[in-house]
């Protein structure tokens, strides 16, 4: 079977209402791991704890999460707690909080809280109720693909595969997902600065052989060309999708002080709701549409919204986010993790 983000996120459990996992450095933002692939493992603690610990309520399936990270996580063990909030029939509400090492280089120093949310569950597969056609869409509409064409060529007459990060060393988690971007010089006019448009697919180990699931809605909805990047330096994208040669991109690399990854932009608050439940066995492909509303004083906000080939609203995502120095990233105090 194909690798899913269950492969990923290897959650142990060490009392019915206590997990335990590795946090790993390959899904890293300079030295903090990214918040999707963080949130993706609040799914799946939630989803383990509703199996082994209630399996007789059927209620397997995050439908709605809010997460608010409180302090930068650390690559490392981390241990998720669970309170039950309220266990319903068809509806029932977790509590859950990672905590991690208050100095990640001692082991033994007590444990701080460094995320917290609340999620609900529910059995989606089950669900039955009043259903009405909305008629919703996205506006502007998404260009065509051919996604055989993608996968064979890399490109097709409006998207392209972004075969690089510009800053690979510091965006490690990017690695883990291949994204094709609408090309350059397709984009049409209606498409405003501030959104994103990418056909994705999970390449575990850079190898694109991975099958989205419900799971992975956490990391989808956080992995994508930063925005932001589009202001501070045009250039970026332009040699992310290979629109420039090797030498041309170091050449501007050098010139430009704003190529080095001069920003980091630590999620605050993240909120994800869950409209539909991909197979098991996952999918190959999935549409992310990301756009901010308001850049401001340091603060962002983003929309995100997830599709399937079959043009299904999968999931929603909203998310609070800031924009800080790189540095704010890269360097921690010796006997604690510092609050953002």
């Amino acid at each position: 079977m194909a690798p899913t983000f269950a492969d990923v996120v290897p959650v142990k459990q060490i009392s019915s209402h206590q997990y335990t996992l590795t946090l790993e450095d390959g899904w890293c933002i300079g030295t903090v791991p990214n918040g999707g692939y963080v949130t993706s493992a609040f799914l799946v603690v939630a989803r383990t704890h509703m199996s082994l610990t209630h399996p007789r309520r059927s209620e397997p399936h995050p439908v709605n999460l809010h997460l608010e990270f409180l302090r930068r996580t650390s690559v490392g063990p981390a241990r998720f707690t669970v309170r039950d909030v309220k266990l319903g029939s068809r509806i029932s509400n977790l509590h859950v909080v990672l905590s991690q090492s208050s100095n990640p280089a001692d082991p033994a120093s007590p444990y701080i809280d460094k995320a917290e949310g609340y999620i609900t569950m529910s059995n989606i597969r089950t669900e039955s109720g009043l259903s009405l056609p909305t008629a919703y869409s996205l506006y502007p509409p998404p260009l065509p693909v051919d996604l055989p064409t993608l996968a064979q060529a890399g490109r097709d007459v409006n998207y392209t595969s972004r075969p690089r990060d510009p800053f690979p060393q510091f965006r490690r988690a990017a690695q883990n997902m291949q994204m094709f971007l609408v090309r350059p010089a397709r984009r049409p006019d209606n498409h405003p600065k501030a959104m994103n448009d990418q056909w994705v697919r999970l390449a575990l180990n850079k190898t694109p052989t991975g099958r989205w699931t419900n799971d992975a809605l956490g990391f989808l909805v956080d992995m994508f060309p930063q925005i932001v990047e589009k202001y501070v330096n045009p250039h970026i994208e332009e040699a992310a999708l290979g629109q420039q040669s090797d030498d041309e991109a170091n050449a501007w690399k050098e010139k430009d002080p704003g190529a080095r990854a001069k920003y980091w932009y630590p999620t605050l608050a993240l909120n994800l709701d869950v409209k539909k439940l991909l197979p098991e066995e996952g999918v190959e492909w999935l549409f992310v549409r990301v756009k901010a509303k308001a850049i401001r004083n340091g603060r962002f906000d983003l929309d995100v919204e997830v599709w399937d080939t079959d043009n299904e609203l999968v999931a929603t995502s909203s998310h609070a986010s800031l924009v800080v120095d790189s540095s704010r990233n890269t360097t921690r105090g010796a006997k604690k993790s510092p609050k953002l």
